[in-house]
């Protein structure tokens, strides 16, 4: 059975032959990848769930998918590798090594927007999207993943575009207990 509060980050890395059961893909992406070949995949309820968001933001005038979805160990080394190549040491910065990248969950995804029929990625975190998102994600079980503000505490820089399924009674709980953080309500979870 899937732990969809499981807590990925540099201290609990993943192995390098972890493989999620159930994943599933995702038909809408069509933007660049690293790898052209690479499918878009997601664990089956985390994209059932997304279905819902998806719809409810739709309903809102937003249209809202899923841009980079599951990496498997090795397909991060590709992506780390492409941005060594671009940016140099500064790709450590923005790059999680492998192992320690949530995507390798299948549970977490980057967005992406729709807008006039037209894809883009080209985000910043005052976009309407990124708002709504920020304002209701956790009404279908997802969380923002690396909040502005929180480095010290998940490791990584602010990401508004990363986005985590937690199932909807932990996005539930951390919403109405101000919990921000996955490693937060780890903590809270073992001081019970």
């Amino acid at each position: 059975m899937m732990k969809y509060d499981m807590l990925v980050n540099k201290e609990n890395p993943l192995s390098n032959d972890y493989v999620p059961e159930g994943l599933v893909e995702y038909p809408e992406y069509n933007g660049p990848k690293i790898d052209p070949t690479h499918k878009t995949l997601v664990e089956k309820e985390t994209l059932e769930a997304f279905w819902e968001l998806q719809a409810a933001a739709k309903a809102d005038g937003y249209h809202i998918i899923i841009d980079s979805a599951y990496r498997s160990y090795d397909y991060q080394v590709k992506v780390l590798n492409h941005w060594l190549e671009k940016e140099g040491e500064k790709a450590y910065t923005f790059v999680a090594m492998p192992g320690t990248s949530e995507h390798q969950t299948g549970l977490a995804f980057d967005i992406a927007l729709y807008r006039n029929g037209e894809y883009t990625d080209d985000l910043n975190e005052k976009m309407p999207e990124i708002l709504w998102m920020n304002e209701n994600a956790w009404r279908f079980g997802f969380i923002l993943r690396y909040p502005k503000g929180t480095q010290d505490i998940t490791g990584f820089k602010y990401e508004y575009w990363h986005f985590r399924y937690v199932g909807r009674e932990v996005a539930l709980m951390m919403h109405d207990d101000g919990i921000v953080t996955l490693e937060e309500y780890h903590q809270r979870k073992r001081s019970r």
